[in-house]
């Protein structure tokens, strides 16, 4: 059994409290190794081991080789080689400050997470937690690694897209750098064709039935909320502030720090067209 969490393009998170922290996910040794968690036992930490970081998965058949290079070591034998860096929490903003990062922490179990390659252009973005006894999540890593596969088909992505293993369990497999999160991204508004000269920014929010939100204000004044259940889909609802609730059609994009670039087409209360781009 395998469950799918955090944000994925065709599967809904489940609604569930977010918390800054996650317990220890088991390893292979008999005793602990590695990142131990702080004295209330909360982990902290990740581990990092440099010049090992790449692992991006250009085509289905290549998921067995991908899932051997990540897992050939136990969490406790990278814990102890000379090279490997232990990464604070507070150094990766996108496990505390984004709702997805945030449900992969929560998640307990073996876990692997996965994301478009290159993700500027490739809007797919996966997270498996894997039931049962797997403490190297080999399980957890292929099956995200082919859903990413599965999910870029769907969307008609670049043929060239493939699919990056950013994390497994406590392991980073990517540069610190790559777990950036922007809170708000700029955001351009096309009323009947014409650019609004206002600056807007847009915040991503997951609420308790499992739906994805893109909030787009001005200061402290709310523009329009763009709602979608799956990830995936090429439609979303839209509410204005004075009640008015239209469908919008959606586009997916990419990944700017952390934050899917999308773009979504409208009308707006007075009957004109408005189009919402989300990201640079």
């Amino acid at each position: 059994m395998s469950r799918r969490s955090t944000v994925s393009y065709r599967q809904p998170v489940r609604g569930r409290a977010l918390v800054l922290a996650v317990l220890l996910a088991g390893c292979a040794a008999p005793a602990p190794v590695g990142p131990l968690p702080d004295a209330d036992g909360v982990q902290r930490r990740f581990l990092l081991t440099p010049g090992e970081t790449e692992l991006v998965s250009a085509s289905p058949d290549d998921i067995p080789q991908i899932v051997e290079l990540a897992t050939r070591r136990s969490p406790g034998e990278i814990a102890e080689r000379r090279r490997t860096e232990e990464i604070r929490l507070d150094q990766l903003a996108y496990f505390f400050r984004s709702p997805d990062g945030q449900a992969y922490l929560l998640e307990t179990g073996p876990k692997a997470l996965v994301r478009g390659a290159p993700a500027e252009s490739c809007p797919v973005q996966v997270s498996i937690r894997s039931d049962g006894d797997d403490p190297r999540a080999r399980g957890a890593i292929g099956e995200a690694l082919a859903q990413c596969h599965a999910d870029l088909a769907a969307l008609g992505a670049d043929p060239d897209c493939g699919c990056r293993l950013l994390a497994h369990d406590v392991i980073l497999r990517a540069d610190p750098a790559e777990f950036e999160y922007a809170i708000d991204l700029p955001t351009r508004l096309f009323r009947g064709g014409r650019l609004d000269p206002v600056t807007y920014f847009a915040r991503a929010e997951l609420n308790d039935a499992g739906e994805r939100l893109v909030i787009v204000e001005s200061g402290d004044t709310e523009i329009v909320r763009l709602l979608y259940t799956d990830p995936g889909a090429r439609s979303a609802g839209a509410r204005f502030p004075d009640g008015t609730t239209v469908e919008a059609v959606r586009d997916p994009v990419g990944f700017d720090r952390g934050r899917l670039r999308e773009s979504f087409t409208l009308t707006d209360p007075q009957g004109a067209r408005l189009r919402v781009i989300v990201g640079p």
